[in-house]
């Protein structure tokens, strides 16, 4: 699961800079993201400024491994948390996957405490299926 941190810049004239280390940013705030919106995080980015090695990296990593529309990723979301209860980590970890049998998701809901019909897990099925990356 993708973190994306807001931080804040340190200046470099931090002790740790002259004996070759280098200051580790503020966080000020972190959110669960979908690697999806990792992909669009980091391409806006490289529209900006050049990516480091470990960015260009995990963008293709995100690049290979979407499985979710990126401009509905927030919808599915929105689905999965407000309409069928589900924690905002496991609704990531399902966009993230996108489960295409009742067996996987059901294997995905195995932590949540709830109990889930053979409808109801239909019903998610074909939600993610509208929003499927093809």
């Amino acid at each position: 699961m993708f973190t994306e941190i807001e931080i804040n810049k340190i200046s470099s004239t931090n002790i740790s800079v002259a004996l070759g280390c280098y200051p580790m940013p503020e966080v000020l705030s972190e959110k669960m993201i979908t690697i999806a919106e990792v992909k669009k995080i980091l391409e806006d980015s490289m529209k900006k400024e050049e990516l480091n090695s470990i960015q260009l990296i995990t963008l293709e990593y995100a690049r290979s491994f979407t499985k979710v529309k990126e401009d509905e990723v927030e919808e599915a979301r929105r689905f999965l948390v407000e309409e069928k209860g589900l924690p905002e980590e496991v609704a990531i970890q399902i966009l993230n996957i996108m489960p295409k049998s009742i067996e996987e998701l059901r294997t995905i809901l195995a932590i949540v405490p709830k109990t889930f019909t053979t409808e109801e897990l239909s019903e998610i099925i074909a939600e993610l299926n509208k929003h499927r990356k093809e």
